[in-house]
């Protein structure tokens, strides 16, 4: 369960900040709650109102990627998908920094052997897929984006 192959599991400790672990960690645990329990519009909606924190030190959007990645891959993920939680989880991170032109993308596959299609989460920055080896415009069709929506500041 906690294992990477050919990886000792504490390898991740070693490449990535403990506070970014520990971010990755809380917002997988607390999305994949809301995740079981309300609608993915409903999940996006209540990250879209969350306050932003001021960081000087914000990480780019390929570092927390990697972190969230690494991450989510290692826990049990229960009836959630590990590209959901992780894209989710991203998503959180990203809006917390302030990061720009950040699009959370859910696209459909082809069908398998009983009829399902193969679905797949991702997200996109200024357009550009974030840390994905597939050419997902030739596996999957975007049957859902959403954008998160500009932050704006009050001025005294």
């Amino acid at each position: 369960m906690w294992v990477d192959v050919g990886k000792p599991s504490f390898f991740v400790w070693r490449q990535h900040p403990l506070g970014r672990i520990v971010d990755c960690l809380l917002w997988s645990g607390w999305l994949w709650f809301r995740v079981r329990r309300k609608t993915l519009l409903e999940v996006l909606d209540h990250l879209d109102r969350l306050p932003v924190r001021a960081s000087a030190g914000a990480a780019s959007p390929e570092t927390i990627a990697q972190t969230a990645r690494a991450i989510v891959r290692r826990l049990p993920r229960l009836g959630v998908g590990e590209c959901l939680l992780r894209s989710l989880v991203i998503y959180a991170m990203l809006r917390c920094q302030q990061q720009t032109d950040i699009s959370f993308v859910l696209g459909a596959g082809s069908l398998d052997g009983l009829g399902r299609p193969a679905l797949h989460c991702w997200i996109e920055v200024n357009g550009q897929p974030l840390l994905e080896t597939n050419n997902l415009g030739e596996r999957f069709r975007v049957m859902f984006r959403h954008r998160m929506p500009r932050l704006t500041t009050l001025t005294p």
